[in-house]
């Protein structure tokens, strides 16, 4: 889904974000929890955490289809 991310220890991503609040709410509008990464950073840009360890297999296309959505500037018009 061409979704920038990190990760090191395979129990959370780090995805650069350009509004962590939006993108959080987005998610939770689509069932989904993730973390602002302003508690968890000291001078990196914004972004979100994702705790993947309990991801499920059956559920990880869905997730990123969910956040590539949440991810997608809003069209000019819409809120």
């Amino acid at each position: 889904r061409n979704i920038q991310a990190v990760g090191r220890s395979g129990l959370n991503v780090w995805v650069p974000v350009g509004d962590e609040a939006n993108v959080v709410r987005a998610m939770a509008d689509r069932g989904w929890a993730v973390a602002p990464g302003e508690r968890f950073r000291l001078q990196a840009a914004p972004a979100i955490r994702v705790t993947v360890s309990a991801l499920q297999p059956r559920d990880a296309d869905r997730f990123a289809r969910d956040l590539a959505e949440a991810l997608r500037p809003a069209r000019a018009g819409f809120a």
